[in-house]
């Protein structure tokens, strides 16, 4: 899946890099109201270490997913012929 994902990625380019769900919300909301689609990739930057921190035993379960909810990464790619648009519709 993720060979798949790179080869059409590949062609298109990075308009925005979005942290957390809110953030996120509000880039995808902007750019369909603009009529633009997007392919998004979800990066999560909640590494083991920040699990074991979260209180151990099931209190980490909570903690861990709520963390990786707040900081997760968004990236949203776009064809080349929409990126000035893309980058007009996220000011």
């Amino acid at each position: 899946m993720g060979l798949i994902r790179f080869l059409f990625i590949k062609k298109k380019c990075l308009v925005h890099t979005a942290f957390g769900n809110e953030r996120y919300y509000s880039a995808a909301s902007k750019l369909s109201a603009h009529g633009i689609s997007c392919d998004v990739v979800r990066k999560s930057n909640i590494s083991m270490m920040d699990m074991a921190f979260g209180g151990g035993g099931q209190n980490a379960v909570p903690f861990a997913k709520n963390a990786e909810i707040n900081n997760a990464q968004y990236d949203f790619y776009v064809t080349k012929e929409d990126e000035h648009l893309a980058q007009r519709a996220l000011r």
